[in-house]
């Protein structure tokens, strides 16, 4: 194998591992800092839902569930393993893999941009945030291989950190808020 190209295998896979590290450690610290605004949240939710409730015409009402809907199914469209099933991975280099599942967050995303009328602040900054976050990811992963990669390498590489990182993603997490949202509003 030719040195420079062990050298840069060698430099992918200790950032690699720096971003995995980083990602650990800061997702460590979010979940923390997350539960504890989740709990200050969900008492803030129950008493907005509780004057909406009262207050709001049904109708109102209608349209914040369904906003609450679409922003669960914009969650699970944002899941980087449901991205990978979108596209014929074996057909794409690594550069089109990278672009196009960019592409179908942020089109998911404008897509649903006016959701946020109906939806709290911590709700809608969560699915921002994820968007971003998983932008992120897409980019960080495909930076680390080489030119010539292929749509599979940079899918390994996604299946990889997720699968060792429990909380990398913050998919999760917005998605148990936006349905802990949506759940108040119906009591």
């Amino acid at each position: 194998m030719d040195p420079i190209y062990i050298y840069i295998f060698s430099g992918g896979a200790v950032a690699f591992i720096a971003l995995a590290i980083y990602l650990r450690i800061k997702g460590k610290k979010e979940l923390l800092q997350e539960r504890a605004e989740q709990q200050l949240q969900e008492q803030q939710v129950k008493q907005t839902a509780a004057r909406t409730t009262k207050s709001a015409n049904p109708e109102m009402l209608r349209l914040q569930l369904q906003a609450y809907e679409r922003l669960s199914i914009l969650c699970e469209r944002m899941s980087l393993t449901n991205l990978l099933s979108k596209f014929s991975i074996n057909e794409l280099s690594a550069s089109q893999l990278q672009a196009a599942m960019i592409q179908s967050i942020k089109t998911e995303f404008e897509y649903n941009v006016s959701q946020q009328l109906y939806v709290s602040d911590a709700a809608w900054d969560g699915i921002k945030n994820l968007k971003d976050q998983q932008i992120f990811i897409i980019n960080q992963l495909s930076a680390m291989l080489p030119p010539a990669a292929n749509g599979m390498d940079l899918s390994k590489k996604i299946v990889e950190l997720m699968s060792q990182e429990e909380h990398v993603s913050l998919q999760p997490i917005v998605a148990t808020l936006i349905n802990n949202e949506a759940k108040q509003l119906m009591r």
